[in-house]
């Protein structure tokens, strides 16, 4: 196991010269000294090559996040290892390292739409940062005016019945303080609500790279009941909107699994009044889809 890596991770996350911070990084240390054989394989897959070895010093997250019970409840330190890996494979096998050196090495954002609302700036962004390595290893994330509006932290991983790829959603996350914001950015939006065109730009993505299906961690699943007491909810029910979103819970009851296209009503099944709002509707989401498609294709192998 290299010291130094592990000291650089550590102090690059914890501000050791705080003391609850410093306490924080003696936990990581010893966790790594007790699990030094899978701590040891993920060095050893990041000194492969020299890029890899450039995604860990930028985002150092993606080993301290295998050191602690994230992604979702009940993941094992051999899952975490895996989970990190593969995504990091299929994100190689995918794109050009020009945006994984972009979403890693440097950890700038990829813009994948763009529109405004009351002539404000709204954009739909690829990110990864320390503050989100608890339920993912990337998101996407909608900005308004520059500030994070909502984010969907999730990561890329391997199918275990045929091998595809697909999407595990770990996460996702809106404003604290924004009823007034999105009241009025779904009506601009023709009655479609933000964390709905927000789900849709990740099924954007998710068609983009040919991903078919979609997993999203359920209430019970979602990495936090690892800590929180019997009696406490969570604040947010993610199955009710899973389940909006076609969801169907899996065998695995800490999972939803759900289609990449999203259904659509034809006209004739809408009331005449609501055709022409619909139809608006309609026309904004094929164009974040182009979008989409065309910013996720210039980077594509």
């Amino acid at each position: 196991m290299e010291k130094n890596i592990l000291e650089y991770v550590g102090k690059s996350l914890y501000k050791t010269h705080i003391l609850k911070e410093m306490k924080r990084y003696v936990v990581f240390r010893a966790r790594c000294a007790m699990h030094s054989s899978s701590v040891d394989e993920l060095l050893q897959f990041f000194a492969a090559n020299n890029k890899r070895q450039a995604w860990l010093q930028g985002a150092p997250a993606l080993l301290e996040q295998t050191t602690r019970a994230f992604f979702y409840k009940g993941s094992t330190w051999d899952e975490r290892v895996e989970l990190v890996q593969n995504h990091l494979l299929i994100m190689e096998e995918l794109f050009k390292p020009e945006l994984m050196d972009k979403l890693y090495s440097k950890g700038e954002m990829v813009q994948l739409w763009e529109d405004s609302y009351d002539d404000r700036p709204l954009t739909l962004q690829l990110w990864f940062h320390a503050g989100q390595r608890k339920e993912g290893c990337m998101s996407l994330a909608l900005f308004y005016e520059g500030e994070p509006l909502y984010q969907i932290m999730f990561w890329l991983a391997k199918n275990k019945t045929d091998g595809k790829n697909v999407i595990y959603i770990g996460a996702l996350q809106g404003p604290q303080n924004g009823n007034e914001l999105i009241k009025g950015m779904t009506k601009a939006f023709f009655g479609y609500r933000t964390k709905n065109l927000m789900f849709y730009g990740l099924r954007c993505f998710a068609k983009a790279i040919d991903i078919e299906n979609i997993f999203a961690v359920t209430n019970d699943g979602y990495y936090a009941m690892n800590h929180v007491r019997v009696d406490r909810k969570l604040k947010t029910d993610f199955g009710a909107f899973w389940q909006e979103c076609e969801g169907v819970i899996c065998s695995d009851r800490r999972f939803y699994i759900m289609p990449t296209a999203e259904h659509r009503k034809s006209m004739e099944e809408l009331k005449p009044s609501k055709r022409a709002q619909h139809r608006r509707r309609f026309a904004k989401m094929d164009e974040m889809k182009a979008a989409v498609k065309a910013a996720v294709d210039s980077y594509k192998k």
